[in-house]
């Protein structure tokens, strides 16, 4: 099988670069193998990197020689490889590093859900349950190792988000924060940081939050967080001024996503404010990522992303009107709602 050569701007060059399966499954390998961690170092022989990643040296090479293709490294004399621009990003020690997100794609229980996106447009279900006979969270509850890596890819995306969100609102009028599903605590690390006068509490599942109180103490907002365990069907902390769902809803369908507001509104006073950090698709065709993102969410959850009106209509439904939009420097925006 062979590659056709076109000029880099043809339509035909454009979707073979879209036919990238392959690149997705070389960048997972070279993680998994801890390649990246290894080459910041220094430029290693194959051979010789082989022998410290325990892998096939003819087959590494060939991978390696292959990503060096695509500028994910560079090869040099005598079998040697080295890092670029890239690659430094998939290291697991640099700051917004997207080494996260390549475990995840690559991942079997990821790779093999997404294998079947064909039966999600053929009968509207998820094609993570139809794969693995059970929900993406039921399934990380059951597999930490799954878990871990899930986990830290949210993390590694709401860390690039947190900063821009804080900036994007002003929080300095609110003293106790509600992050509902705040996960590792990424999203109030960036608004506690930004706002020292503000106080919060994170709320999430108890498998989650085991790693939650880690990371505030390893950023030194242990005193001004509380921790709190629990499942937003059931019940959320009262007592909040700003309740935050980021990247919340679009895990669900609207059954399940109104069930979430309604809890939320039961635990709020009529003054308390409700922040949804989402992406709102836009009409027309322009490129956005929340775009692709939504087949994400068809593939994984049974969730989506939503246009306005359709936000509109879940808050509506559980009780509450939209106050304000502001969108920050990504492709998020902070939709703000007072219950009514």
């Amino acid at each position: 099988m062979t590659e056709m050569n076109n000029p880099s701007n043809s339509p035909t060059s454009n979707l073979s670069r879209m036919l990238a399966y392959n690149l997705t499954q070389m960048l997972y390998v070279v993680v998994k193998l801890g390649i990246p961690d290894v080459l910041a170092r220094g430029p290693k022989q194959v051979d010789e990197l082989a022998a410290i990643v325990d892998a096939h040296s003819s087959s590494l090479y060939r991978v390696l020689r292959a990503l060096a293709s695509q500028g994910v490294f560079t090869e040099e004399p005598e079998g040697h490889f080295a890092l670029t621009s890239l690659s430094e990003l998939l290291r697991s020690d640099v700051p917004d590093s997207l080494r996260p997100f390549a475990l995840s794609y690559g991942e079997p229980w990821w790779w093999s859900a997404w294998g079947n996106l064909l039966h999600s447009v053929q009968t509207g279900e998820t094609a993570f349950d139809s794969v693995h006979g059970m929900g993406l969270f039921e399934y990380l509850n059951q597999s930490p190792d799954a878990a871990s890596i899930f986990n830290a890819n949210m993390t590694a995306m709401t860390a690039q988000e947190g900063k821009a969100v804080a900036m994007a609102y002003d929080f300095s009028h609110i003293r106790t924060l509600v992050d509902v599903g705040g996960g590792h605590g990424e999203l109030v690390s960036a608004i506690l940081q930004a706002y020292p006068e503000v106080h919060a509490v994170v709320f999430d599942q108890p498998s989650v939050i085991e790693g939650t109180r880690l990371r505030l103490e390893a950023a030194g907002l242990d005193e001004r967080c509380e921790i709190t365990a629990g499942s937003f069907f059931e019940s959320i902390p009262k007592g909040g001024e700003i309740y935050t769902l980021k990247d919340i809803l679009h895990d669900w369908d609207d059954e399940k996503a109104i069930a979430i507001l309604r809890n939320c509104h039961r635990s709020m006073s009529i003054s308390a404010k409700l922040l949804l950090i989402e992406r709102i698709i836009p009409p027309g065709d322009d490129p956005m990522i929340g775009k692709l993102i939504d087949i994400t969410m068809l593939v994984l959850t049974g969730g989506r992303e939503r246009t306005q009106a359709e936000y509109n209509a879940l808050l509506d439904a559980a009780g509450f009107h939209v106050t304000n939009i502001f969108s920050s420097n990504m492709d998020t925006s902070i939709i703000e709602a007072r219950p009514i």
